[in-house]
């Protein structure tokens, strides 16, 4: 278990150690108690190891299990937030995950397929979504975050001409 803030604080975990492969979608995950259960135990004891106090009504620490990738891209995920599974990765959540599996020696670190440059590619259950995550080598060695942030793409929704009636 690697805990992490980079933008949100999540605990990332490897799927194979809760018990699942990481590809399941998020309906059969849901419906695993026993994972859900052994997962909220996690959380509230990450959330004190965080400094985050109780959190027992909150969101945060996000749940992150990694698994190699499947579709050509860096790292598979499954989230809950905080007792469902989220059918994507939250935008911050995604960036924390990133940062974690490019620290030397992190829990799921060994997992992480093809980089493009400091891009990490991370697979979701309804797609993928991408962190930019920049790692330098600081005083005694020690990793440091030179730059993290997010791929957001735009594209046009519609093109079209309106013709409202004219006001009375």
């Amino acid at each position: 278990m690697h805990l992490i803030d980079n933008g949100m604080p999540v605990v990332v975990m490897r799927a194979e150690s809760m018990g699942i492969t990481g590809y399941e979608s998020c309906a059969e995950l849901e419906a695993n108690d026993a994972l859900r259960e052994r997962l909220e135990l996690i959380r509230l004891a990450a959330a004190e190891l965080m400094d985050l106090g109780d959190v027992s009504s909150a969101t945060v620490p996000k749940m992150t299990m990694v698994a190699p990738p499947k579709n050509g891209g860096t790292i598979t995920t499954r989230t809950f937030i905080p007792h469902r599974c989220h059918q994507a990765i939250g935008v911050f959540g995604a960036v924390s995950v990133a940062t974690a599996i490019l620290l030397p020696g992190s829990v799921g670190s060994d997992l992480v397929g093809p980089l493009a440059g400091d891009t990490v590619v991370l697979e979701h259950p309804t797609g993928s979504f991408q962190a930019v995550v920049e790692i330098i080598s600081g005083d005694d060695a020690i990793p440091v975050v030179k730059r993290a942030g997010f791929v957001r793409t735009a594209r046009k929704l519609m093109d079209g001409l309106v013709f409202p009636r004219p006001y009375l």
